[in-house]
């Protein structure tokens, strides 16, 4: 797994793209190994020296709060510009990167800007399994007041670095994406694929998708490698998958590294840490975290509870 300096690196690209090239940038893996971050933009533009800003294409969402009144339109694929909008201090702009963006800034810019890979969500089944979304319904310039409660909140966050604000950061992280599946989450029933793609696996994906997994427990999978093993895209995977098993990729993975960790349990001059690394989790605290999740006992506890 890449490392938070490794990640950072990779995410202050936000800010390169805006014009913005030391544009502070926050940086966090809130659940497993999809990474999570906030950028604050801030830069001056004229609208008679307007700023191209484009975006590279990504399985991440942008959710852009604005701290302040902006005015810019988007760039067609063919370089025409589409009409200038007003987009309001606390309004908020929610665009899927799997095609990129490009804007044509006209005015001053103030904002956070948050990326939200696809795989978070997926992550975020181990820990709320009541959250039925495949895809966020995209927004232009309305008003949310939780997301810009919760953008002024991390504001302070950019000018200390300590131990609390890593934690602080990491909650909000959760926050926000619950509240994207919650307020602009699609239901499984409204998900549509293109090209009239099928909307369940067969039995020889659900088959190849499981191998996999099984064989490269300790590896650092994701929802991406999984769905290329089946040869379908991530959201016809999520989708696909619980329709098939009832569970998300994600949680049926979590589902099958806790039950080789209970097995490895019985072992016991097998380590935590070791247990941890052979089933998949980044250290024992993961282990302990996952496990107390779907158990309710800590590793130990189960251990002792099992070989008495």
């Amino acid at each position: 797994m890449k490392s938070l300096e490794t990640l950072a690196h990779d995410l202050d690209r936000v800010g390169r793209c805006f014009g913005v090239s030391s544009a502070p940038c926050l940086t966090v893996v809130p659940v497993r190994s999809a990474a999570f971050s906030v950028t604050r933009l801030c830069r001056n533009v004229s609208r008679s020296i307007p700023a191209a800003v484009r975006i590279p294409a990504e399985n991440a969402y942008l959710v852009m709060l604005y701290l302040d009144d902006v005015s810019h339109c988007d760039i067609r694929q063919d370089g025409s510009l589409t009409a200038a909008r007003h987009y309001p201090r606390g309004s908020i702009c929610l665009v899927d990167l799997k095609d990129g963006a490009a804007i044509m800034l006209q005015s001053r810019l103030d904002s956070l800007a948050f990326i939200v890979p696809y795989d978070l969500f997926d992550e975020l089944g181990e820990l709320m399994t009541d959250l039925a979304a495949c895809s966020l319904q995209c927004r232009r310039g309305i008003a949310d007041a939780m997301i810009d409660h919760m953008g002024k909140a991390l504001l302070p966050l950019f000018e200390r670095n300590d131990p609390c604000s890593t934690a602080t950061l990491r909650h909000m992280a959760i926050a926000l994406c619950t509240h994207l599946l919650h307020d602009y989450g699609r239901l499984p029933e409204m998900e549509t694929f293109v090209d009239s793609e099928p909307n369940i696996l067969t039995k020889a994906q659900e088959k190849a998708v499981k191998d996999y997994v099984l064989e490269n427990l300790q590896k650092n999978l994701t929802v991406g490698s999984i769905a290329a093993v089946a040869g379908v895209s991530i959201r016809q995977l999520s989708l696909g998958f619980r329709q098939v098993t009832g569970v998300t990729p994600y949680q049926w993975l979590m589902q099958v590294r806790i039950d080789r960790a209970k097995d490895l349990l019985s072992q016991r001059s097998l380590s935590l840490q070791t247990i941890a690394h052979r089933c998949g989790f980044t250290d024992h605290s993961h282990l302990s975290r996952s496990f107390v999740r779907e158990t309710g006992m800590t590793p130990s506890a189960w251990r002792n509870y099992r070989l008495q």
